[in-house]
């Protein structure tokens, strides 16, 4: 038993240093010299504009919405509008980001190879959402990001708060009785578990026609993603203890300087950086777009909460979808178990979904997103895909995604939409929204 615990121990300090010494490499080289004529965003000015203003660079007229969940956290909301569009729209869509993203990745890849901008240029009305403690939602009723209980949550709160606060705005600004959902990632994975909590999805099957699921998350057994995986051998003790109770790969002003100036130095490092965190593949295979890096890294990452990392790491040791586990005395206060209860799937076909993997995606792995869709009831996917060579990133960034994937997604949403009655903003701008 003496022998057992000694190796115990002495797995969890290997596991710690590993860790340690991985992310004190990459601080290392994050924060090494930059040679000064060093300007990888002179020809790339969407690096140095935040989503608004390069809504705005594209020709769109920008829309920022501020909307307030049950709990008090204030999350922004961006729109595209199209001065040129005609008064009736196709119908309403909400895009929501994934784990250490934001509105942003939405946008980056031009108006002809970004999701966003081509549903907005085929008439629909599009909406950006922005989860609670991404550098677009640092706002709460009275607490301050310096403070750690302003930190306290993770996808359990984006899925039973976040999600139907958003759909639910989106609806009511667009005046429609229906929207279309949009989510990659984390974004997939919030909406699963809201379709499982029934105040949650009272909301979403109310005002939602459609929701597609790119690289889709909710079983996380099979996981290869390199941090996500170390850190799923740490406890969350252990990883408050490291990264502190607050913020996780929060966006900074260096990081905004520094990830671009770096990524034009060394692709690969770059792509690996973002890899490391995101599930991608880095060099020849990948589908990303390898010019658009120090755009990517100009908006990536945007931060998260530690207890959100905790919680994804407890998806990966475990196996299981289920809510956060605080250890067995807070579980029983909080679940009245020792042990957090699983998110149960839908068990009705009220909200038709479409789901998009990709065969190469380390985070939402084949085996785990076949699980998943295994458990969904019969006559709720309407499309399933898996598209052959596409890891986690190229949903988003990929360079060939509007010639693969998005025409798809642009028939699929106008089939389940229902065009609005009138503009929408024909009375102006309206409370909580303002127009840059």
């Amino acid at each position: 038993m003496g022998g057992s615990l000694v190796s115990s121990r002495f797995r969890r300090m290997r596991t710690r240093e590993t860790l340690r010494i991985a992310l004190c490499g990459f601080l290392a080289a994050m924060f090494a010299p930059v040679p000064v004529n060093s300007e990888p965003c002179s020809d790339l000015p969407d690096c140095n504009l935040d989503t608004p203003a390069i809504i705005s660079h594209y020709g769109f007229v920008p829309e920022i919405h501020t909307c307030r969940t049950p709990d008090g956290f204030h999350l922004t909301l961006h729109r595209i509008t199209d001065p040129k569009r005609s008064d009736k729209t196709k119908g309403a869509v909400l895009l929501q980001h994934g784990l250490l993203d934001s509105s942003s990745t939405w946008v980056m890849n031009r108006r002809d190879g970004s999701l966003a901008f081509i549903l907005a240029d085929a008439g629909f009305d599009v909406w950006l959402g922005n989860n609670r403690g991404n550098s677009y939602s640092l706002a709460h009723d009275f607490l301050k990001p310096t403070q750690a209980e302003f930190w306290k949550w993770s996808w359990d709160e984006m899925a039973r708060f976040d999600l139907p606060t958003m759909v639910g705005y989106v609806s009511t600004m667009a005046r429609v009785e229906k929207i279309s959902l949009v989510g990659h990632s984390q974004g997939t994975m919030q909406a699963f578990a809201a379709l499982s909590i029934p105040s949650a999805r009272q909301t979403l099957s109310s005002h939602l026609n459609l929701f597609v699921a790119l690289a889709p998350v909710a079983y996380l057994t099979h996981l290869s993603s390199p941090l996500l995986r170390t850190l799923a051998d740490v406890q969350a003790v252990a990883l408050v203890r490291f990264f502190g109770d607050k913020s996780f790969l929060p966006s900074t002003e260096m990081l905004r300087k520094t990830l671009p100036a770096l990524c034009s130095l060394s692709q690969f490092a770059c792509e690996s950086f973002a890899c490391m965190l995101s599930g991608c593949v880095p060099g020849s295979r990948s589908h990303v777009n390898h010019t658009r890096w120090p755009v990517y890294s100009a908006h990536y990452p945007t931060g998260t909460s530690v207890q959100n990392i905790a919680h994804f790491s407890q998806g990966v040791r475990s196996g299981a979808f289920q809510r956060f586990d605080f250890g067995a005395t807070e579980n029983m206060a909080r679940y009245n178990s020792s042990t957090p209860p699983p998110y149960l799937l839908p068990f009705d076909a009220s909200v038709p979904t479409a789901i998009f993997s990709g065969s190469l995606d380390s985070l939402a792995d084949s085996q785990d997103v076949q699980r998943l869709v295994q458990q969904l009831p019969p006559g709720m996917v309407v499309w399933r895909e898996e598209l052959q060579t596409w890891d986690h990133l190229t949903f988003v960034w990929g360079e060939d995604a509007n010639a693969y994937l998005y025409p798809k997604l642009r028939a699929l949403i106008a089939s389940h939409a229902r065009p609005s009655p009138e503009d929408p903003r024909a009375d102006g701008v309206e409370d909580g929204a303002s127009v840059v």
